[in-house]
């Protein structure tokens, strides 16, 4: 174990209390800062022209670069240079907002993204292994080191102990202090213009560094050689472009007609060459980026398989956003602030998990009961979407669902990692990190939106049959319309125009609702199928090597 100057990484007479709340507060800009933000979506494609599927692709980019980076996680944690990982870090990523604030290109949103995803996952692991070490005196990497794993049956199953409770703890402390940074930057996206945000990051970044520079002094490397080979950033890039072959596909496959259009086209193509590439590099390879043998792990396989469970049936989380937006036209803020709630959900299943992980309750439980929350969030959709719905109870299914995911999420890497070698855990973090953030979301996206549309039309077409002037509903709606646009001095044909206009907008307002109502009801009878699914699974331990 190195040893490291008294009050490490800050000057001696920097309190304990103070370099706690400092390297704590680090973690906002670290979470925050990105390519793109969701909650000023509306706003960036109204200045920018662009549609909203840009934004949801260079989202996913930002998730790339995180992912890429987790095969990196050991060696570059154990260069130990908070103070120089930072300035580097944070200067980057203000460089990289200021292109964003600045750019009406796609690409180079996507670019940024990218590298700002890779920036914030080594940021953060830097800062929690060096928060853990200056708040608790323990030497976290020492519990990912490979050949420091326990030698009995005894040990791992009192890691698993250790891990159940702490890692709800720190997905709890880092997704609420996510959702906060989204809070804050909704409010300044609806405040002011969406170029806002990125200078808001940008002054948060430049603190960060001030306070940086003068609470942390200067420290050599521990070691002579940098840990990292050059080479394998080449793997890594292969990686991204496989990641990023795949989401294009998925994100504007529905806009642009799949494979109709040549750049779809051209995807598939370099996805499938990137893969087989990427398979290569890590079979020829004695020092691999990516260790393939990780897959052979039942736990492994399982854990990826609730991942994506869990992710993609996480993509019902937008049948809030589509009905609080087409059934009471409500904006960004507004959605935004009724997302909040989560941190609620969060809270609630992680205290829930830790406790129910300390009283030795089988995974296979809490799994069942994480699956179980989703579907009665999906439940509680299917009854209260209607044209009279209240907003005040959208808050309910937001915490019921957020309560579910958060008890899953924070759960699956323990039973994954189940006597798990230590040499796998970097392949592992990578491996979750893009079944969790790239491969699950995207596709459940495209599933969900496509059969969305679909749904829609079909409703539009079956509703529109009955809506003619002997209707009395459609009538008296057409009617009046015809009569207020007289009124304003509007011609016949403007008239006429505007009251069709206006009954096919209440048509397509009933079938978005009709269509949400069907999706929320087959969404819970796929939580009900994952809920038996885990109950009935066996789950047995790795056996050890006497």
């Amino acid at each position: 174990m190195p040893s490291y100057p008294k009050n490490y990484p800050f000057y001696n007479w920097v309190p304990k209390p103070l370099g706690i709340l400092i390297l704590v507060l680090l973690f906002l800009p670290i979470l925050t800062a990105g390519g793109v933000y969701s909650v000023n979506s509306t706003e960036m494609m109204s200045g920018l022209g662009i549609i909203s599927e840009h934004i949801q692709f260079t989202n996913f980019a930002t998730s790339i670069g995180m992912a890429a980076f987790a095969p990196f996680l050991y060696r570059l944690v154990l260069i130990r240079r908070e103070k120089m990982m930072c300035l580097a870090g944070f200067s980057l990523m203000y460089i990289f907002s200021f292109i964003c604030a600045k750019t009406d290109s796609v690409f180079l949103l996507a670019l940024c993204s990218l590298l700002m995803g890779f920036l914030r996952m080594v940021l953060m692991m830097v800062n929690l292994f060096t928060l853990i070490l200056y708040a608790g005196g323990i030497e976290a990497y020492l519990k990912i080191t490979p050949g420091m794993e326990p030698e009995t049956a005894n040990g791992w199953d009192k890691l698993d102990i250790e891990r159940s409770a702490a890692q709800p703890a720190i997905y709890l402390f880092f997704m609420i202090l996510g959702q906060i940074g989204t809070s804050i930057t909704a409010w300044m996206a609806f405040e002011y213009e969406w170029q806002y945000v990125y200078y808001f990051m940008m002054g948060m970044l430049l603190l960060s560094i001030l306070v940086i520079f003068i609470t942390m002094p200067y420290h050599k490397f521990q070691s002579h050689r940098f840990p990292i080979n050059m080479r394998q950033f080449g793997n890594a890039t292969v990686l991204c472009t496989m990641l990023l072959c795949f989401t294009y596909i998925m994100t504007y496959g529905k806009v642009l007609d799949w494979y109709d259009d040549p750049t779809i086209r051209w995807a598939t193509v370099g996805g499938v060459i990137s893969a087989g590439l990427f398979i290569y590099l890590e079979s020829m390879h004695r020092n691999p980026y990516y260790i393939l043998g990780v897959l052979r792990l039942r736990t492994i396989r399982m854990g990826i398989l609730f991942y994506f469970l869990l992710m993609f049936l996480n993509s019902s989380a937008m049948f809030v956003n589509v009905f609080t937006g087409i059934g009471m036209k409500l904006d960004n803020w507004q959605n935004a602030t009724l997302g909040n709630w989560c941190m609620a959900g969060y809270a609630i299943g992680g205290l829930l998990t830790i406790g129910l992980s300390v009283k030795g309750v089988h995974f296979k439980y809490l799994f069942a009961g994480g699956f179980l929350l989703l579907g009665l969030s999906a439940m509680f959709m299917y009854f209260e979407v209607q044209s009279a719905g209240l907003y005040e109870r959208m808050k309910y299914p937001v915490i019921i669902r957020s309560t579910g995911m958060m008890m899953l999420y924070s759960l699956i890497p323990t039973y994954a990692t189940q006597r798990m070698p230590y040499k796998y855990l970097s392949t592992w973090i990578c491996t979750m990190l893009t079944v969790r953030m790239v491969l699950a979301p995207s596709i459940g996206g495209a599933v969900y939106s496509n059969l969305l549309q679909e749904r829609q039309q079909h409703y539009i077409t079956r509703y529109a049959q009955n809506v003619d002037m002997l209707n009395p509903d459609a009538s008296t709606s057409f009617n009046g319309t015809l009569q207020g646009m007289y009124y304003q001095g509007k011609s016949k044909a403007e008239a006429i125009n505007m009251a069709a206009t206006s009954t096919k907008g209440r048509i397509q307002v009933q079938a978005t609702l009709s269509a949400v109502k069907e999706m929320a009801g087959w969404t819970l009878y796929a939580c009900l199928f994952c809920t038996i699914f885990t109950l009935i699974i066996p789950y047995p331990k790795r056996k050890l090597l006497t």
